[in-house]
């Protein structure tokens, strides 16, 4: 956990009774990967100068404007009585009202222009507010952090005094994190794998996994067995003697289609499930149950060679998809499964369903953990458990890679902020786009064995309007790093694809890695790099 180095950042300036009920705009810029944004307001003097209230004749002159203005509804009412126990009341209440206060308020409203919350001043002066991602100070509401320009609205309700200074504080906590490389797929011989879920934990490790979901077909009877091999929560997994984490699952292997469940330890019915229900109700069961769905291997061939392996529900609601299975298996060999997959894929996006692409095996025995063109999982996540990867999932935070970890990142407008994959930009039409990919380790591909010089980069956008095409292919140096500029056009989505030497018999690109998007939000308003 740290402070974005550009905070705390200081808003400061003097009102004057002009001021009084106006509201001023204060603007700040909220990294990627924040978790908690705090505001502090306090402002001097709270008060009138104690101990020298105003005479009746001076607080009459001074006030003269006020009192005058509420003296003609007392007229309006026709009525002399009224209207001389006004004079009486104003006479007697000066003494009981002074000293007369200043009052400054303020609320929070997000990126999105969402409501975050109000800060009243009895109840917070000069003290921290938080808004989280799941807790707020009392008046503030939790939430998802969303990255880009936060508005605070001052509330300058009165201003008593000649001159009133204040003092905004605000600060954000963004979460350290790491990226995490994984299979999400994988099955025991409490199903139709080879392996003892013992052994299969050991394979993973063997690989070098840091996360291994279970998924058996119909089944979550392995996993009471993996509760004492990995299923804690840790930072590394070497706490648990170089064990992966093993995150629990289920396949639904249906008549009409697969889909993985990562993160569930109860069983999914599905022996209703009809090919017209698109799998709704149990994606329903799976979200009750704090879990995820994902598409599994969309275009493997289906029935009657693989009963049920083809994803045949044409009306599926995709909003309640989580995950899709882009890259199954070894690229080349299932190059029209992979094809195919990363084609719907891209008109998912495009259409604005913001699913997460993801690498799987399907590893029914050990040697499938070790297969060239096989992809791994790779999730940023703040921690190494359950929680954290399968937040990363959902945010998209990932990438699939057969070898090369890779590091894709945008900037915007001459900002220093890099966005990831998963990040949401706010840009206007015009603003610069700056592209910047980097693999590692330097000079080799790693599993493949294909060296930099082998490889190249292609930027991949996509559109509702125009659909998907590609932007640029360009080589990498021999650092392994390449860069790309644009400019903000309208609301886009931007991927990376890693491509090696293409294979002429085969069709689409040779995959070694590729990103999940970064997106592109229009805004009209001016987005400073802090504030």
């Amino acid at each position: 956990m740290e402070t974005d180095k550009g905070y705390p950042r200081l808003f400061s300036g003097t009102l004057t009774r002009d001021d009084s009920r106006s509201c001023r705009r204060l603007k700040f810029f909220v990294p990627p990967g924040a978790r908690e944004v705090m505001v502090k307001l306090s402002y001097n003097p709270r008060h009138e100068e104690e101990g020298k209230p105003l005479g009746v004749q001076e607080f009459r002159e001074r006030w003269d404007r006020e009192i005058a203005r509420y003296r003609e509804k007392a007229e309006r009412a026709g009525d002399p009585t009224l209207l001389a126990y006004y004079e009486r009341f104003v006479d007697e209440a000066i003494a009981r009202i002074q000293p007369l206060s200043n009052l400054l308020n303020l609320a929070v409203f997000d990126s999105a222009g969402a409501f975050r919350g109000r800060w009243d001043s009895p109840q917070h002066f000069a003290e921290w507010a938080s808004i989280g991602e799941v807790e707020a100070t009392r008046g503030f509401v939790a939430g998802a952090i969303r990255p880009g320009e936060w508005t605070v609205i001052l509330e300058c309700h009165a201003v008593v005094t000649d001159a009133c200074t204040y003092e905004l504080e605000v600060q954000c906590v963004v979460s350290g994190g790491s990226w995490y490389r994984g299979e999400l797929h994988a099955h025991t011989n409490h199903s139709d794998g080879t392996l003892s879920p013992d052994e299969l934990v050991a394979a993973a490790a063997e690989a070098g996994l840091d996360f291994i979901a279970v998924t058996d077909h119909n089944t979550v009877s392995a996993l009471s067995m993996l509760d004492a091999l990995g299923r804690t929560c840790r930072t590394t997994p070497q706490a648990s003697n170089g064990r992966p984490l093993v995150i629990p699952g289920m396949e639904l292997t249906t008549f009409y289609g697969h889909a993985v469940a990562i993160g569930v330890s109860g069983f999914v019915p599905w022996h209703d499930a009809s090919k017209d229900g698109g799998l709704s109700w149990q994606a329903a069961e799976v979200h009750r149950q704090g879990g995820i769905l994902s598409i599994a291997h969309p275009f493997s061939i289906g029935y009657p060679v693989c009963a049920g392996c083809e994803w045949e529900y044409e009306n599926t609601d995709l909003s309640v998809v989580d995950l899709m299975e882009v890259w199954s298996g070894p690229w080349s060999s299932r190059i029209i499964w992979n094809v195919l997959a990363l084609r719907w894929w891209d008109e998912m996006l495009c259409r604005g369903h913001r699913v997460t692409g993801v690498a799987a095996r399907d590893v029914h025995k050990r040697e499938e953990l070790f297969r060239r063109e096989t992809a791994d999982t790779y999730v940023w996540a703040r921690s190494l458990s359950q929680a954290g990867i399968m937040e990363g999932l959902k945010a998209g935070r990932v990438f699939m890679s057969s070898g090369p970890v890779l590091d894709f990142s945008l900037r915007t407008g001459g900002c220093e902020t890099r966005y990831l994959p998963g990040d949401h930009v706010q840009a206007r039409r015009g603003d610069s786009l700056v592209f910047a990919v980097k693999l590692h380790p330097e000079g080799k591909c790693g599993a493949n064995g294909l060296s930099i010089r082998d490889l190249s980069v292609r930027i991949v956008e996509g559109t509702r309007e125009r659909g998907v095409r590609s932007l640029c292919t360009m080589p990498l140096d021999g650092g392994g790093y390449a860069d790309f500029g644009d400019v903000v056009k309208g609301e886009a989505w931007y991927r990376c694809e890693v491509i090696g030497s293409s294979k002429r018999y085969l069709p689409g690109p040779n995959l070694v890695a590729a990103s999940n998007p970064i997106y592109i939000e229009l805004t009209p308003s001016v987005l400073p790099c802090q504030g």
